[in-house]
C-alpha cells in the first residue's frame, strides 16, 4: 500500500492509522466481524489502489462507520480508509498521538498562529498523492456550516482542484452500510428523536442494529467515479463549483439508489396499495358502467372489485421472506448438491437495478424455479421482487405463504371478468409505480417437454401499457435460464405428456414432497441474459403497440434459450437419442457425445464446468442414469466393453433433458432431414429452402424461429457447418452431396427433431382415420394416443417419445388452423380440405423414412 502518512510534520486528529488497543481491537471485532460485502468487489478496490487514490464516499459520516470500513477492510486485506473528511478521532487516539497534536497547537499559539488546517498545510493534498485512501462524507450539517458559513473548502472541490495537477486517478467510490433486510416504512418520530432516523442512525441505534442483525448487515459498494477522466469530459470553462455540486448530488443519488436494490421501495401497506386501485378512475368508470345506474347493484359491484384485490395482491412480510430463507438453504444442501450461479452476473444486475425496475423473466421447468431464483437474489442482496402466481397455488397454507413472501395470484384466464381484468391490471400498474421488481413467467405454466414453452404476451402486454402510460422512468426485462440436473416433477410431467390428467396442487401433495428428500436431483444451474431495458428497445423499435410485445416476447426468449446451460445429462441424453437407440458401448457414447459437445460450441451454447472433461461427463452420468434405473446394461463375458441399452419407456425421460437444448440444433436439424430424405441424390439449395420453410410453419407451435432473418442465410449457414464437418461436398452445379461421414454423422442431428416430426404425422393419420365419425378434440387426442403406440409396435416409428399429448394438443391446433375445411358440413369443401390433409401427411412420411440404412 503507498505511503500511509504525508510527510508533513503537524499532526491532526482527523487521521486514524492505528491499530486498535486491545479492548477496543475485542469490541470492534464482536461487532464488525460478521459485516459481508461481494468477494468480487475485492480485487477490483486492490487494482484501483495500485493505480490511483480511493476516496470512500458515504452519505453520513461517524465515528463508528470510518471504524468499520477501517477495522473490516484492514481485516480483509483491501485498502482501508486513514483520514475523513470533516471528522475528529480525538477520542480513539492514542495518548501519544494526542500529545504531539496538543503540542504543535500550543506551539503555534505561542508564535501568535493558529494551528493551520489540513487544506492550507498540504496535509490533505499530500496525502491525495501519497495514494492514502480517504473517507468522504457527503451529507454532514456540520462540514456544509463550515464551507457556506466560515468559507472552508470544500472537501469535492479540493479533490478536483487536486485532479487537475495530478496525473494519477481519484476514484470516488460511493459505499453504505445496510444493517438489516427490513423494508423501508414512515418512521416513527419518537425513535427518531432518541436514537436518530434509520437513513442517518444514532450510535445506539447503530450499535443495536449490528449486535442484533450482525448476520444480515453488510456493505455495498457502487460503480467508482474516475475523476480524472470526468474532467477530461467537462468543458474547459466549466467552474469547478459546479462540478462539485454535480458529483455530490450524483454521489449521494448513486447510494439512494444503491439502498433500493437492496432495500426496495418505501414499503406501502397492502391497504394503501389497495386504496390506490379501488379508488382509480378508471376503476370507478368500470365500475359505473357495470352497474348501469342501479344503487344496489354498485355496492354490490364495488365490493366484488375490492373481493377481487384481496384475491390478486400480495401481502409482504420481510419476517416471511427471512423464515422462507432459512427453509429453503437447508432443502437445498438436503435435495440438491449445489446451486450454481456466476458471481459477476449478479453483480451485473445490481448495477442494472439502478436504472429501473427490476422485471425478472425466467424460464419454468419445475415449482423450484421461484423458490430458488428468489432465494438467490436474497442472498445476494438484492430485493425481492413480487411474483406473479398462478391462482392453483393459492391453496391453503401455501397460498398464504407465497403471498406473505411476496407473490401475487393471477387466473389463468380473464375471458368473461372485465372487472377483474381492469384490477389485476391496475395493481401491476401500481407496483410498477411504486418501483417494486416483478417477476413473471413468459411461458404461462411449466414445460413438460423440456424445450421452452412459446410465450404468451398477455402479462408483458400490460408491463409494456404501464410503461407508456408513464408508471415509471424504465423497466429492465432480466431473462434468467434455470436448468436442473433432475427436476423434481419428473413422474408427473411424464404421466401428463403421456395422456394423464394434471393433479391440481394441494396439500396433500405438499406432504408427500417429504419423499423428495431421500434422494439427490443434482445441480441446479442459474444464468441470466442480457438484460433488456424497455426505454431503449421501444426507442429502437418502429413497429405497432402489439408487434412491439410480440418482438420484445422473441427477444426474450432468444435470450433464456441462449442463457441455457448444456449440462452433461442433456448432452447425453441427446447423443443416446440421437445415435444409440438400441445400445451402445461407452466409447461410442463418449465419440457422439463429443460430436454433439462441439457442435454446440460452434453455436456459442453456455457449457456446465463439469463438461470440460467429456470422458469423465460421460462416465459420471452413465453412473447416474443406472442409479435412476434408466440406463441398464449387459456385461460380456469376454471382457470387452458393457453394452449399455435404454427401454422405451425410459427414453421419455431422457427426451425431456434432450429437448432442454435443441433449441441450440433445430435449424441444422431441418437441413439435416432434407438432405437424408434425398439420400445419395444431390440435393439444390431451393430445394433445402423449400423444405426449410414447411418445417418451420409446421412447428411453429413447437419453436419460436427467428423471422427476420432470411430462410436462403439460415440454410447457407447450416450447409456451411455441414461442408466444413465434411458431412456434405457440394457439385460442380452448386448441388450438396452426402459424404460416408454424413451417412454416419447427419442423422445425429435429424434424429433430434425427428420426435416432433413424428407425433405431427401420427395427428394427421388420426384425423384421416377418424374422417366421418364425430371429431371432437378429446376423443381425437385419445386416437393419436392409441395410434402412436401402435404405430410403435408396428415399427412404422423410431420413436416412443412422439406419443405426446403435449405435442399432439399443439398438432391438433396446426391442422385445425392449416386445413379450416376440415371444420365444414360441405362435402366438396370437405374432400378437398381431407386431400390437402393426405398431401401434408405424405409429406411429412416421405422427409420421415429416409434410406434405412441411414443412421441408426
Amino acid at each position: 500500500m503507498p505511503g500511509m502518512q504525508p510527510k508533513t510534520k503537524i499532526p491532526y486528529t482527523c487521521a486514524f492509522d492505528f491499530k486498535p488497543g486491545f479492548f477496543l481491537t475485542a469490541y470492534l471485532y464482536r461487532l464488525f466481524r460478521h459485516m459481508k460485502f461481494g468477494q468480487d468487489v475485492s480485487e477490483e478496490l486492490r487494482r484501483l489502489h495500485r493505480d490511483g487514490t480511493l476516496v470512500y464516499a458515504v452519505k453520513y459520516g461517524s465515528r463508528l462507520d470510518f471504524l468499520l470500513y477501517h477495522y473490516r477492510f484492514r481485516s480483509a486485506r483491501i485498502p482501508h480508509p486513514a483520514i475523513a473528511f470533516g471528522l475528529n478521532f480525538s477520542p480513539l487516539l492514542p495518548l501519544s498521538h494526542l500529545f504531539k497534536v496538543a503540542k504543535s497547537r500550543v506551539s503555534h499559539y505561542f508564535r501568535g498562529q493558529g494551528l493551520p488546517g489540513p487544506y492550507e498545510s498540504g496535509y490533505f493534498k499530500e496525502a491525495i498523492t501519497a495514494g492514502v485512501p480517504f473517507l468522504l462524507p457527503l451529507v454532514d450539517p456540520r462540514s456544509f456550516r463550515r464551507e457556506f458559513v466560515h468559507e472552508e473548502k470544500d472537501s469535492i472541490l479540493f479533490l478536483l482542484e487536486t485532479q487537475k495537477e495530478s496525473d494519477r486517478p481519484i476514484y470516488l467510490v460511493p459505499q453504505l452500510v445496510l444493517y438489516r433486510r427490513a423494508p423501508e416504512r414512515d418512521p416513527s418520530a419518537l425513535s427518531n428523536i432518541l436514537f436518530g432516523a434509520k437513513d442517518n442512525a444514532g450510535l445506539i441505534r447503530k450499535t443495536a442494529l449490528l449486535l442484533r442483525y450482525r448476520r444480515e448487515a453488510f456493505i455495498d459498494f457502487g460503480a467508482p467515479l474516475d475523476l480524472k477522466a470526468y474532467l477530461a469530459n467537462q468543458p474547459p470553462d466549466r467552474p469547478l463549483e459546479e462540478m462539485a455540486f454535480e458529483i455530490r448530488h450524483r454521489l449521494v443519488e448513486a447510494i439512494d439508489a444503491q439502498k433500493r436494490v437492496v432495500l426496495g421501495p418505501i414499503l406501502k401497506s397492502r391497504q394503501q396499495l389497495k386504496e390506490i386501485v379501488l379508488k382509480d378512475p378508471e376503476i370507478t368508470r368500470t365500475i359505473d358502467r357495470l352497474s348501469k345506474g342501479d344503487p344496489k347493484k354498485r355496492k354490490q359491484t364495488r365490493k366484488k372489485a375490492g373481493d377481487y384485490f384481496d384475491e390478486i395482491a400480495a401481502d409482504y412480510n420481510i419476517a416471511y421472506v427471512q423464515l422462507f430463507h432459512r427453509s429453503l438453504g437447508w432443502l437445498w444442501n438436503r435435495i440438491f448438491e449445489g446451486i450454481d450461479v456466476v458471481g459477476t452476473e449478479l453483480s451485473a444486475l445490481r448495477n442494472w437495478a439502478r436504472h429501473g425496475t427490476m422485471i425478472y423473466v425466467p424460464s419454468h421447468k419445475s415449482h423450484v424455479d421461484y423458490l430458488v431464483l428468489n432465494d438467490i437474489l436474497y442472498r445476494n442482496n438484492l430485493y425481492l421482487p413480487r411474483i406473479a402466481a398462478g391462482k392453483n397455488l393459492a391453496f391453503w397454507p401455501m397460498g398464504h405463504i407465497f403471498r406473505k413472501s411476496g407473490a401475487f395470484f393471477i387466473r389463468r384466464s380473464f375471458q368473461g371478468a372485465r372487472l377483474y381484468s381492469k384490477v389485476f391490471s391496475r395493481y401491476i400498474k401500481a407496483l410498477i409505480e411504486e418501483g417494486y421488481p416483478i417477476e413473471f413467467f413468459l411461458e404461462g405454466g411449466r414445460s413438460r417437454s423440456g424445450k421452452l414453452v412459446l410465450p404468451k404476451t398477455g402479462f408483458l402486454n400490460l408491463l409494456v401499457q404501464a410503461f407508456r402510460e408513464g408508471a415509471c422512468d424504465d423497466l429492465i426485462f432480466v431473462p434468467a435460464a434455470i436448468t436442473y440436473d433432475r427436476i423434481l416433477e419428473e413422474k408427473s410431467m411424464l404421466k401428463e405428456v403421456e395422456g394423464g390428467e394434471k393433479e391440481s396442487e394441494n396439500l396433500k401433495q405438499i406432504l408427500e414432497a417429504r419423499r423428495f428428500l431421500k434422494r439427490k436431483y443434482g445441480k441446479v444451474y442459474i444464468r441470466f441474459g442480457t438484460p433488456v431495458p424497455l426505454r431503449e428497445y421501444l426507442a429502437s423499435y418502429e413497429g405497432g403497440h402489439g408487434q412491439a410485445v410480440d418482438n420484445l416476447a422473441y427477444l426474450l426468449v432468444k435470450e433464456i434459450n441462449g442463457a441455457t446451460l448444456v449440462t452433461p445429462l442433456a448432452l447425453v441424453a441427446s447423443a443416446i437419442l440421437s445415435k444409440h437407440r438400441r445400445g451402445f458401448s461407452q466409447s461410442e457414447l463418449t465419440a457422439t457425445a463429443k460430436v454433439i459437445k462441439e457442435f454446440l460450441k460452434t453455436q456459442g451454447a453456455p457449457m456446465a464446468s463439469t463438461l470440460q472433461d467429456t470422458n469423465q461427463a460421460v462416465a459420471d452420468t452413465l453412473n447416474l442414469l443406472q442409479s435412476w434405473k434408466v440406463v441398464d446394461f449387459l456385461e460380456d463375458i469376454g471382457g470387452s466393453e458393457r453394452f449399455y441399452f435404454v427401454e422405451d419407456e425410459k427414453k421419455k425421460e431422457l427426451e425431456y433433458y434432450k429437448n432442454s437444448i435443441i433449441h441450440f440444433s433445430i435449424s441444422h436439424a431441418f437441413v439435416a432431414i432434407s438432405l437424408l430424405a434425398r439420400g445419395k441424390e444431390p440435393v439444390a439449395a431451393p430445394t433445402l429452402e423449400t423444405d426449410y420453410r414447411f418445417l418451420q410453419n409446421l412447428l411453429r407451435y413447437e419453436f419460436l424461429f427467428d423471422t427476420e432473418t432470411d430462410v436462403a442465410l439460415t440454410v447457407r449457414r447450416c450447409l456451411n457447418f455441414f461442408i466444413d464437418s465434411a458431412c456434405i461436398a457440394p457439385e460442380p452445379s452448386g448441388a450438396m452431396k452426402l459424404t460416408m461421414v454424413g451417412f454416419d454423422q447427419l442423422p445425429i442431428w435429424a434424429a433430434l427433431v425427428k420426435t416432433f416430426l413424428e407425433a405431427y404425422w401420427i395427428a394427421t393419420r388420426a384425423f384421416l382415420k377418424r374422417e366421418g365419425k364425430a371429431r371432437k378434440r378429446a376423443e381425437l387426442l385419445k386416437t393419436m394416443n392409441y395410434q402412436g403406440r401402435q404405430f410403435h409396435k408396428l415399427g412404422l416409428i423410431d420413436h416412443v417419445e412422439a406419443v405426446s399429448q403435449i405435442t399432439f394438443q399443439n398438432a391438433f391446433q396446426l391442422i385445425h388452423e392449416q386445413i379450416p375445411g376440415l371444420k365444414t358440413k360441405d362435402e366438396k369443401a370437405r374432400a378437398s380440405a381431407l386431400k390437402e390433409l393426405g398431401d401434408l401427411s405424405q409429406r411429412l412420411y416421405d422427409l420421415l423414412k429416409y434410406p434405412q440404412w441411414v443412421g441408426a
